[in-house]
């Protein structure tokens, strides 16, 4: 009677352990909001811009990339030839970025 009982509580231990292993190989990894080393489509992937962005080129070039992934941007902070942005979805921030006007470059600093 205890062996049947053991090999029940055995059987039923693997099951949930092999639901519990599917359903995590199953999830999908959240991609970041903003991939490591990712650049504004007005410049080069290598980090050139032919000029330095104007901030009127800046807010468009953030609101064009966070736009088209459904997020919303908005300037926190200009200093020099960097751009400090906060990056919203839902009314909620999900990230917060350093832009370098200079390269395109797109940074998460949060």
């Amino acid at each position: 009677m205890k062996i049947k009982r053991t090999i029940g509580i055995v059987l039923i231990s693997a099951f949930l352990l092999i639901q519990f292993a599917q359903a995590g190989w199953t999830e999908e990894k959240k991609a970041p909001v903003t991939p490591y080393g990712d650049y504004c489509r007005n410049c080069s992937r290598y980090g050139f811009c032919p000029t330095m962005l104007t901030i009127h080129q800046t807010v468009k070039a953030l609101e064009d990339y966070y736009g088209s992934k459904g997020y919303r941007a908005e300037i926190k902070k200009i200093r020099g030839r960097f751009v400090i942005a906060d990056i919203y979805k839902n009314g909620k921030t999900v990230d917060k970025i350093i832009f370098d006007r200079k390269t395109g470059r797109i940074r998460s600093i949060f």
